[in-house]
């Protein structure tokens, strides 16, 4: 590859890249109510139900990552994608790992500020609070992960980069509706969830910045750089059409 092609392509992935962080899914209009409105029993049910489902699939997709990279030769992908799976895995300890994390402080949140009994993560699949959006998000996901390699790289980078801004909402809507629980217990219980996601270690911020070094890496041609912009772009579309409804069904609840 000549100078000018590579500095050419690099141009081509950082535009893109600025395009993506201006994209609508990161002032979408349920991350505005979750910032303002305090949850009742009903939209915080809702909400777990459907996060659940969502982000079951993180770890599922970032294992995805890794193998596809072992299989391209890739090895720079699949350290740095091992590691985040890792993390995600909760640096091997079974009580640490993420979709653990998640459950846990959910559900006690659900229990004592709401009394709502607890949801398996694995179990809120057949929750009819899910949305044929969630759904649809989760499968439209699946097939762009089981597509062309750099059209999966345009998704990684899509969920990583937005993971940051979702979780910063969530733990903010966390805290706004505490009512019961004590701070301590709220922190070390519930709040840890996000904290180990978007602390003082901005991990998430880490993990979308090796996503993006992933991409500056595989971008050889033209057409490398289109597979990753649909990837990308695709992912982030669906994502915005989930919390899109989302709000909607809010607003039906609260009625």
């Amino acid at each position: 590859m000549t100078t000018e092609l590579a500095t050419a392509l690099h141009d081509q992935v950082t535009s893109l890249m600025a395009e993506l962080e201006r994209h609508p899914v990161y002032d979408n209009g349920y991350f505005k109510l979750l910032e303002k409105s305090p949850w009742n029993s009903r939209t915080y049910d809702f909400h777990r139900a459907n996060f659940f489902h969502r982000t079951e699939g993180t770890v599922k997709g970032i294992a995805h990552v890794c193998a596809q990279a072992a299989a391209h030769d890739d090895g720079d992908t699949l350290v740095l994608f091992s590691c985040i799976l890792n993390e995600e895995a909760g640096n091997g300890e079974a009580g640490r790992c993420h979709e653990v994390l998640m459950e846990n402080a959910h559900n006690l949140y659900g229990q004592v500020e709401f009394g709502l009994p607890p949801l398996r993560v694995k179990d809120a699949r057949n929750s009819e609070l899910v949305l044929p959006e969630t759904f649809e998000y989760r499968r439209r996901t699946l097939e762009l992960l089981g597509d062309s390699y750099h059209r999966m790289l345009g998704v990684a980078m899509a969920l990583e980069s937005h993971a940051d801004r979702m979780l910063q909402v969530c733990r903010t809507a966390f805290r706004n509706s505490r009512n019961k629980l004590s701070k301590d217990r709220f922190v070390g219980n519930v709040e840890i969830y996000f904290n180990v996601h978007v602390g003082d270690e901005g991990v998430e911020e880490r993990h979308a910045a090796d996503a993006k070094q992933c991409v500056l890496n595989n971008c050889h041609s033209d057409a490398d750089v289109a597979e990753i912009a649909h990837g990308a772009k695709e992912t982030l579309k669906i994502q915005l059409d989930m919390w899109d409804a989302m709000e909607k069904a809010v607003h039906v609840l609260n009625a």
